[in-house]
């Protein structure tokens, strides 16, 4: 916590700073303070002081940043007016490593502690052997944080477990799986080969299909056709009829009516 504290402050200190000098170096570009004023010995000490800190400070901002001292040497159990409680890091790893040889196929191999801004975290490189995860993860969980609450009263804001080496308890049925590999080759196969066929089934019968010829009824032809013939007919008729005989019939016609009359 102090070491998260210190970053902050000294981060924060550097960036005020700079921000001064980004100020004063924009001043000065856009004429707001002559450059023949900074010519004085006392500025210039000013300006290099200023410099000065802020290297400093960005410096050690980025140490605390980059530093990993979150590891503790000792845990506080209890607090009291004129009495602490506290256990060395030594003795919290000899607990877990107990802890977890309690577990058939389970060694751990490292323990760390370190601080957050919830308390003490734990984390454990584990090697499991004839084991699924999901039960390595539950058993040794739970029996850290049932051992340090029964023997110590304290317990840990997080226990992260990583494994390192691992041998499952899942023993797969190789012949199986590699009938049903064989199985699903074949069925994809088989697929395969009747696509192809209804492919070239298809292909043939369009191929050997006959183009059908379109003829076209000259309808409209036949029509005029029909029209040119009637009215020859029409025209034949009328040359047959000599024009004299019809005057002559007309002129008895007129005749006949006189002598009627």
């Amino acid at each position: 916590m102090l070491k998260r504290n210190l970053e902050k402050i000294f981060t924060t200190a550097a960036t005020i700073l700079a921000m001064i000098l980004i100020i004063i170096l924009l001043v000065i570009a856009y004429g707001g303070i002559d450059a023949k004023d900074l010519e004085n010995n006392l500025v210039r000490g000013l300006f290099i002081t200023l410099a000065i800190i802020f290297g400093l400070l960005a410096t050690t901002s980025l140490v605390f940043i980059f530093i990993n001292d979150d590891a503790i040497k000792e845990i506080t159990l209890r607090t009291e007016t004129a009495q602490k409680t506290r256990v060395t890091v030594a003795a919290v790893k000899k607990l877990v490593v107990k802890a977890c040889s309690e577990i058939e196929g389970v060694k751990c191999r490292g323990i760390k502690l370190s601080t957050s801004d919830y308390g003490v975290k734990l984390k454990v490189k584990v090697s499991v052997k004839e084991k699924d995860v999901e039960q390595v993860e539950a058993y040794v969980r739970n029996l850290i944080t049932d051992v340090f609450d029964k023997a110590l009263g304290f317990a840990f804001s997080a226990i992260e477990i990583e494994i390192m080496k691992f041998e499952p308890a899942y023993k797969p049925d190789v012949a199986a799986i590699l009938a049903q590999s064989d199985a699903e080759l074949q069925q994809n196969k088989a697929e395969e080969a009747v696509e192809e066929t209804t492919e070239e089934t298809v292909e043939e019968t369009t191929e050997e299909a006959p183009v059908e010829e379109i003829v076209e009824t000259p309808a409209v032809e036949e029509v005029v056709e029909t029209e040119e013939a009637t009215t020859e007919v029409v025209e034949e008729a009328a040359e047959e009829v000599p024009a004299e005989e019809t005057v002559e019939v007309l002129e008895t016609e007129t005749d006949e009516q006189k002598d009627e009359q």
